[in-house]
């Protein structure tokens, strides 16, 4: 019958500090045992493997390529091994181990630093944000790709039961394009058939499965379609159409001139809003519910005088 094989985390430490510390005695020193209980690991290593990881014929003890490989990959292991307990810790304290938020291009990621800031200052969970657009931050939420989201709540698009949702703040939609390009020497008021003459810039919705969504766009009307928000503000400092920007974009702009406000058509509105799941609710998510709100509203305070 096979031995079992004894590659254990504590023979894995031994083979890092002996690499680390240059011998056995420095790694004996460093681990604190004495260098013949480093000897005893490693040679019942060997046994129990039945491969050679050192080469003892010269003056001093080095690696073979069979155990150069067992120590590279064996320190993935330990720091694997290292995390987890670090993870199981953080667990134990209530602090989840990560947090993906998903964020709608409609916020800049930029509003939420100073929450964040200060949440990263009590844990160290991992905070992700991850760009979605329109029914994206729902999707991502309801499939458990996200915990929170901050996304627009549309009266056409239902909201699971197990989601709760809470007002953050309420967003205007500005129609803008470069100062150069002719939707601005038309005559207001705009109509939709004016409009619809225009290229529109467009933002991709990037749910998977959900079916996609489109806001201020026209059926006939021809459109260019990007990624992401950052993308779309390009392509209308390039002159290649119109659209709306939020207002959260587009104050940032007012000042600078890229981007003119086209007149005659008045400010579209929606409500901006935190949405979670009811279902595990650590530290970090709890905490966040809590600030995010008051942060928000400070945000819309700002932007109204």
């Amino acid at each position: 019958m096979q031995r079992e094989k004894a590659l254990t985390l504590d023979a894995l430490r031994v083979l890092d500090a002996i690499e680390r510390r240059g011998s056995f005695a420095a790694a004996a020193d460093e681990l604190g045992k004495v260098p013949s209980a480093l000897s005893y690991t490693i040679q019942k290593l060997e046994d129990e493997l039945d491969l050679t990881l050192f080469d003892r014929s010269g003056h001093k003890t080095r690696f073979t390529p069979v155990g150069r490989l067992l120590l590279e990959q064996g320190r993935h292991l330990l720091q694997a091994s290292s995390q987890l307990v670090e993870s199981a810790q953080a667990l134990e304290r209530g602090w989840e181990t990560s947090l993906t938020v998903a964020v709608d291009g409609i916020l800049p990621c930029h509003h939420l630093f100073p929450a964040l800031e200060a949440l990263l200052q009590q844990t160290d969970t991992d905070i992700r944000l991850s760009h979605e657009i329109l029914a994206g931050s729902w999707e991502a939420l309801e499939t458990g790709r996200a915990d929170l989201a901050i996304a627009a709540l549309q009266h056409d698009l239902p909201v699971h039961s197990s989601i709760k949702t809470q007002q953050l703040y309420q967003e205007s939609f500005i129609y803008v394009a470069h100062p150069a390009h002719p939707i601005h020497q038309e005559r207001a008021p705009l109509s939709d058939e004016t409009l619809q003459k225009y290229r529109a810039i467009a933002v991709a919705d990037t749910a998977r499965n959900k079916p996609a969504l489109t806001y201020h766009l026209f059926s006939k009307q021809s459109r260019l379609t990007v990624s992401t928000m950052q993308d779309k503000i390009s392509a209308l400092r390039a002159g290649l159409g119109i659209s709306t920007l939020p207002l959260s974009w587009f104050e940032d702009m007012l000042e600078q001139g890229e981007l003119k406000a086209v007149a005659g058509i008045a400010p579209q509105s929606a409500n901006v809003v935190l949405a979670w799941r009811r279902d595990a609710m650590g530290k970090a998510k709890s905490w966040l519910i809590r600030q995010l709100p008051a942060l928000l509203e400070r945000k819309e305070t700002s932007a109204a005088s």
